[in-house]
């Protein structure tokens, strides 16, 4: 899977409805909560085959962030 295509699968799961980028702050999105991070979780899982620990997406200030913890499964 693409980044970008990843990039969209988070936009889409989490129902975000304002335009965002990769320098978007999670904690300026008013849909990024602590089910969003649980979604973005099983995210990892299901289509990157990663298990992505929820102290990782803790960590994660912007979507550039949380895009890094699958770095290594882009295409």
């Amino acid at each position: 899977m693409k980044r970008a295509d990843f990039f969209n699968e988070i936009i889409d799961a989490v129902e975000i409805e304002k335009d965002i980028n990769e320098e978007t702050v999670l904690d300026d999105i008013d849909e990024w909560d602590s089910l969003a991070a649980v979604t973005t979780l099983a995210l990892y899982k299901q289509k990157l085959g990663l298990n992505i620990g929820a102290q990782d997406v803790k960590s994660c200030k912007t979507i550039k962030d949380l895009l890094d913890l699958g770095a290594e499964r882009y295409e």
